[in-house]
Protein backbone atom coordinates (compact mmCIF):
# COMPACT_ATOMS: atom_id res chain seq x y z
CA UNK A 1 0.00 0.00 0.00
CA UNK A 2 3.29 2.67 0.19
CA UNK A 3 3.87 2.03 -3.69
CA UNK A 4 7.52 1.98 -2.96
CA UNK A 5 9.61 2.68 -5.97
CA UNK A 6 11.06 -0.04 -7.69
CA UNK A 7 14.92 -0.29 -8.85
CA UNK A 8 15.47 -2.55 -11.50
CA UNK A 9 17.40 -3.33 -14.44
CA UNK A 10 15.35 -2.50 -17.28
CA UNK A 11 15.48 -0.16 -20.27
CA UNK A 12 12.55 2.00 -18.85
CA UNK A 13 14.60 2.47 -15.44
CA UNK A 14 17.68 3.35 -17.43
CA UNK A 15 15.60 6.27 -19.58
CA UNK A 16 16.36 9.84 -18.35
CA UNK A 17 13.68 10.92 -15.94
CA UNK A 18 12.74 13.74 -18.51
CA UNK A 19 11.34 11.46 -20.98
CA UNK A 20 9.51 9.40 -18.78
CA UNK A 21 7.94 12.05 -17.12
CA UNK A 22 6.93 13.43 -20.62
CA UNK A 23 5.27 10.26 -21.40
CA UNK A 24 3.07 10.41 -18.09
CA UNK A 25 1.71 13.64 -18.71
CA UNK A 26 0.85 12.84 -22.14
CA UNK A 27 -1.15 9.86 -20.88
CA UNK A 28 -2.71 11.92 -18.55
CA UNK A 29 -3.45 14.37 -20.67
CA UNK A 30 -5.53 11.51 -22.92
CA UNK A 31 -7.43 10.40 -19.89
CA UNK A 32 -8.60 13.99 -19.40
CA UNK A 33 -9.39 14.79 -22.89
CA UNK A 34 -10.49 11.37 -24.61
CA UNK A 35 -13.92 9.56 -24.03
CA UNK A 36 -13.61 7.12 -26.97
CA UNK A 37 -13.70 3.56 -25.85
CA UNK A 38 -11.42 1.90 -28.79
CA UNK A 39 -8.69 4.71 -28.13
CA UNK A 40 -8.85 3.80 -24.56
CA UNK A 41 -8.47 0.59 -24.74
CA UNK A 42 -5.56 0.98 -27.27
CA UNK A 43 -3.72 3.64 -24.74
CA UNK A 44 -4.29 1.33 -21.63
CA UNK A 45 -2.43 -1.58 -23.83
CA UNK A 46 0.14 0.67 -24.73
CA UNK A 47 0.88 2.06 -20.95
CA UNK A 48 0.83 -2.16 -19.80
CA UNK A 49 2.93 -2.93 -22.06
CA UNK A 50 5.64 0.06 -21.16
CA UNK A 51 5.00 -1.44 -17.64
CA UNK A 52 5.87 -4.86 -18.80
CA UNK A 53 9.05 -3.76 -20.58
CA UNK A 54 9.66 -2.01 -16.91
CA UNK A 55 9.18 -5.46 -15.09
CA UNK A 56 6.43 -3.29 -12.83
CA UNK A 57 3.35 -5.19 -14.46
CA UNK A 58 2.77 -6.82 -11.72
CA UNK A 59 2.54 -3.66 -8.95
CA UNK A 60 1.10 -1.25 -11.72
CA UNK A 61 -1.82 -4.22 -12.11
CA UNK A 62 -1.93 -4.36 -8.08
CA UNK A 63 -2.78 -0.64 -8.41
CA UNK A 64 -6.06 -1.00 -11.10
CA UNK A 65 -7.28 -4.02 -8.16
CA UNK A 66 -7.63 -1.04 -6.11
CA UNK A 67 -8.88 0.76 -8.95
CA UNK A 68 -11.11 -1.66 -10.15
CA UNK A 69 -13.42 -1.11 -6.70
CA UNK A 70 -13.94 2.28 -7.68
CA UNK A 71 -15.08 1.21 -10.98
CA UNK A 72 -17.64 -0.84 -9.88
CA UNK A 73 -19.08 2.08 -7.72
CA UNK A 74 -18.22 4.31 -11.54
CA UNK A 75 -21.00 1.92 -13.01
CA UNK A 76 -23.78 1.35 -10.51
CA UNK A 77 -23.93 5.32 -9.73
CA UNK A 78 -23.99 6.43 -14.30
CA UNK A 79 -26.50 3.12 -14.43
CA UNK A 80 -28.76 4.62 -11.53
CA UNK A 81 -28.15 8.66 -13.12
CA UNK A 82 -28.15 8.24 -16.55
CA UNK A 83 -30.87 7.71 -19.00
CA UNK A 84 -30.99 6.99 -22.30
CA UNK A 85 -33.15 5.22 -25.23
CA UNK A 86 -31.79 1.95 -26.19
CA UNK A 87 -32.74 -0.51 -23.45
CA UNK A 88 -30.48 -3.36 -22.45
CA UNK A 89 -31.97 -4.97 -19.26
CA UNK A 90 -34.89 -4.27 -16.89
CA UNK A 91 -33.33 -4.94 -12.95
CA UNK A 92 -36.47 -4.48 -10.73
CA UNK A 93 -36.76 -1.13 -10.94
CA UNK A 94 -33.48 -0.28 -12.53
CA UNK A 95 -33.44 0.30 -16.30
CA UNK A 96 -29.99 -0.43 -17.95
CA UNK A 97 -29.43 1.61 -21.18
CA UNK A 98 -26.70 1.06 -23.99
CA UNK A 99 -25.96 5.17 -23.42
CA UNK A 100 -25.28 5.33 -19.57
CA UNK A 101 -23.59 1.62 -20.27
CA UNK A 102 -21.11 3.03 -22.65
CA UNK A 103 -20.32 6.05 -21.13
CA UNK A 104 -19.84 4.23 -17.54
CA UNK A 105 -16.97 1.84 -19.33
CA UNK A 106 -15.57 4.87 -20.43
CA UNK A 107 -15.11 6.74 -17.51
CA UNK A 108 -13.61 3.26 -15.94
CA UNK A 109 -11.18 3.07 -18.77
CA UNK A 110 -10.08 6.31 -18.33
CA UNK A 111 -9.70 5.61 -14.60
CA UNK A 112 -7.79 2.58 -15.32
CA UNK A 113 -5.23 4.78 -18.15
CA UNK A 114 -4.56 7.24 -15.68
CA UNK A 115 -3.86 4.97 -12.66
CA UNK A 116 -1.73 2.49 -14.68
CA UNK A 117 0.24 6.19 -15.61
CA UNK A 118 0.79 6.82 -12.00
CA UNK A 119 2.11 3.48 -11.93
CA UNK A 120 4.96 4.19 -14.07
CA UNK A 121 5.62 7.52 -12.48
CA UNK A 122 5.68 6.10 -9.23
CA UNK A 123 7.32 2.46 -10.06
CA UNK A 124 9.66 3.32 -12.76
CA UNK A 125 11.01 6.71 -12.08
CA UNK A 126 13.01 7.52 -8.86
CA UNK A 127 11.58 10.09 -6.81
CA UNK A 128 14.42 12.10 -6.43
CA UNK A 129 14.82 12.05 -10.20
CA UNK A 130 11.39 12.74 -10.54
CA UNK A 131 11.78 16.01 -8.08
CA UNK A 132 14.79 16.93 -9.73
CA UNK A 133 12.82 17.35 -13.08
CA UNK A 134 9.83 19.40 -10.90
CA UNK A 135 12.24 21.19 -9.42
CA UNK A 136 13.44 23.37 -12.10
CA UNK A 137 9.89 25.04 -12.30
CA UNK A 138 10.68 26.08 -8.19
CA UNK A 139 12.78 24.01 -6.06
CA UNK A 140 11.48 25.33 -2.74
CA UNK A 141 7.95 24.37 -3.84
CA UNK A 142 8.72 20.92 -4.92
CA UNK A 143 10.75 20.27 -2.00
CA UNK A 144 7.93 20.58 0.24
CA UNK A 145 6.20 18.13 -2.19
CA UNK A 146 8.98 15.58 -1.84
CA UNK A 147 9.21 15.80 1.92
CA UNK A 148 5.37 15.69 2.19
CA UNK A 149 5.40 12.58 -0.48
CA UNK A 150 7.91 10.82 1.64
CA UNK A 151 5.96 11.97 4.57
CA UNK A 152 3.42 9.62 3.81
CA UNK A 153 4.73 5.89 4.36
CA UNK A 154 6.92 7.05 7.41
CA UNK A 155 3.69 8.18 8.53
CA UNK A 156 2.50 5.24 8.46
CA UNK A 157 4.78 2.93 9.62
CA UNK A 158 4.58 5.51 12.60
CA UNK A 159 0.95 4.22 13.17
CA UNK A 160 1.08 0.69 13.08
CA UNK A 161 4.80 0.55 15.04
CA UNK A 162 2.47 2.88 17.74
CA UNK A 163 -0.50 0.63 16.91
CA UNK A 164 1.14 -2.66 17.72
CA UNK A 165 3.25 -1.28 20.88
CA UNK A 166 -0.78 -0.60 22.22
CA UNK A 167 -1.70 -3.82 21.43
CA UNK A 168 1.53 -5.64 23.07
CA UNK A 169 0.28 -3.60 26.58
CA UNK A 170 -3.36 -5.09 26.32
CA UNK A 171 -5.12 -2.31 24.25
CA UNK A 172 -7.80 -3.86 22.23
CA UNK A 173 -8.81 -2.15 19.23
CA UNK A 174 -10.56 -4.69 17.07
CA UNK A 175 -13.24 -5.20 19.49
CA UNK A 176 -17.08 -3.20 20.55
CA UNK A 177 -18.72 -1.89 17.86
CA UNK A 178 -18.12 0.85 15.19
CA UNK A 179 -17.80 4.05 18.07
CA UNK A 180 -15.54 1.75 20.15
CA UNK A 181 -13.33 1.16 17.84
CA UNK A 182 -12.97 4.21 16.48
CA UNK A 183 -12.71 5.93 19.98
CA UNK A 184 -9.84 3.08 20.85
CA UNK A 185 -7.90 3.96 17.63
CA UNK A 186 -7.96 8.06 19.04
CA UNK A 187 -5.56 6.95 21.83
CA UNK A 188 -3.11 6.61 18.21
CA UNK A 189 -3.50 10.07 17.08
CA UNK A 190 -1.73 11.99 20.35
CA UNK A 191 1.70 10.15 20.46
CA UNK A 192 1.58 10.08 16.10
CA UNK A 193 1.36 13.92 16.24
CA UNK A 194 4.44 14.12 18.65
CA UNK A 195 6.30 11.74 16.39
CA UNK A 196 5.83 14.07 13.39
CA UNK A 197 6.47 17.41 15.11
CA UNK A 198 9.62 16.06 16.48
CA UNK A 199 10.58 14.70 12.72
CA UNK A 200 9.47 18.11 11.27
CA UNK A 201 11.24 19.96 13.75
CA UNK A 202 14.77 17.75 12.72
CA UNK A 203 14.16 18.25 8.82
CA UNK A 204 13.92 22.04 9.36
CA UNK A 205 16.97 22.02 11.65
CA UNK A 206 18.48 19.98 8.64
CA UNK A 207 17.99 21.99 6.32
CA UNK A 208 18.81 25.34 7.84
CA UNK A 209 22.65 23.65 8.70
CA UNK A 210 22.98 22.94 5.21
CA UNK A 211 21.93 26.59 4.23
CA UNK A 212 19.00 25.74 2.54
CA UNK A 213 17.44 29.00 0.16
CA UNK A 214 20.57 31.13 1.73
CA UNK A 215 22.13 31.12 -2.10
CA UNK A 216 21.68 30.40 -5.66
CA UNK A 217 21.51 26.48 -5.43
CA UNK A 218 23.64 24.19 -6.98
CA UNK A 219 24.38 20.56 -8.32
CA UNK A 220 26.78 18.01 -7.48
CA UNK A 221 26.55 16.36 -11.11
CA UNK A 222 23.99 16.92 -13.87
CA UNK A 223 22.20 14.09 -15.89
CA UNK A 224 22.66 14.94 -19.57
CA UNK A 225 19.94 13.46 -21.83
CA UNK A 226 21.09 11.65 -24.74
CA UNK A 227 20.16 12.49 -28.54
CA UNK A 228 18.11 9.64 -28.48
CA UNK A 229 16.46 10.69 -25.27
CA UNK A 230 15.93 14.37 -26.66
CA UNK A 231 13.97 12.95 -29.48
CA UNK A 232 11.75 10.78 -27.17
CA UNK A 233 10.70 13.71 -25.29
CA UNK A 234 10.22 15.80 -28.16
CA UNK A 235 7.66 12.92 -29.28
CA UNK A 236 5.71 12.97 -26.40
CA UNK A 237 5.42 16.21 -25.96
CA UNK A 238 4.24 16.29 -29.62
CA UNK A 239 1.77 13.49 -28.47
CA UNK A 240 0.35 15.57 -26.14
CA UNK A 241 0.17 18.44 -27.87
CA UNK A 242 -1.77 16.38 -31.21
CA UNK A 243 -4.04 15.14 -28.91
CA UNK A 244 -5.29 18.93 -27.70
CA UNK A 245 -5.89 19.64 -31.31
CA UNK A 246 -7.67 16.35 -32.39
CA UNK A 247 -9.71 16.43 -29.19
CA UNK A 248 -10.46 20.35 -30.66
CA UNK A 249 -11.51 18.71 -33.85
CA UNK A 250 -13.54 15.82 -32.42
CA UNK A 251 -11.30 13.04 -32.45
CA UNK A 252 -12.01 10.66 -29.57
CA UNK A 253 -14.25 12.83 -28.32
CA UNK A 254 -17.20 10.36 -27.98
CA UNK A 255 -20.64 11.61 -26.33
CA UNK A 256 -22.16 8.01 -25.73
CA UNK A 257 -24.97 9.59 -23.59
CA UNK A 258 -26.52 11.51 -27.10
CA UNK A 259 -25.95 8.28 -28.83
CA UNK A 260 -22.81 8.14 -30.06
CA UNK A 261 -21.54 4.70 -30.89
CA UNK A 262 -18.53 2.27 -31.32
CA UNK A 263 -18.05 3.48 -34.96
CA UNK A 264 -14.56 4.32 -36.28
CA UNK A 265 -13.83 5.90 -39.23
CA UNK A 266 -10.50 6.25 -41.50
CA UNK A 267 -9.57 9.44 -39.53
CA UNK A 268 -9.61 7.98 -36.11
CA UNK A 269 -7.38 5.00 -37.20
CA UNK A 270 -4.87 8.00 -38.24
CA UNK A 271 -5.45 9.36 -35.28
CA UNK A 272 -4.51 6.60 -32.67
CA UNK A 273 -1.89 5.45 -35.61
CA UNK A 274 -0.30 8.68 -34.72
CA UNK A 275 -0.70 8.49 -30.66
CA UNK A 276 1.35 5.42 -31.50
CA UNK A 277 3.71 6.02 -33.16
CA UNK A 278 4.66 8.94 -31.15
CA UNK A 279 4.09 7.14 -27.77
CA UNK A 280 5.28 3.59 -29.17
CA UNK A 281 9.21 4.70 -28.65
CA UNK A 282 9.59 4.69 -24.86
CA UNK A 283 9.20 0.54 -25.21
CA UNK A 284 12.86 0.97 -26.79
CA UNK A 285 14.03 2.40 -23.21
CA UNK A 286 17.47 4.23 -22.61
CA UNK A 287 21.11 2.57 -23.25
CA UNK A 288 22.98 0.64 -20.76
Amino acid sequence: MLFPYKSTDSGIHRLDARPKVAFVLAIFVFSILISDIAYLIILLALVLTVAAAGRVLRPTLGLLRYAAYVAVFVILFNILISSGREVIATIGPLTVTSESLLFAISMCLRLFLAVSAFGILTFAIHPDEAMRVVSRVGYKTTTGLSLSTRMYPTVAADTQNITDSMRARGVEFDSGGFLGKIRARSHVVMPLLLNSLERSIAVAEAMEARGFGSSRRTNYSERRMSRSEGTMMAMFIAAAVLGIALFILGYGNADYLRGAGLNWSSGDVLAIAAYLLLLSPIVLGGRR
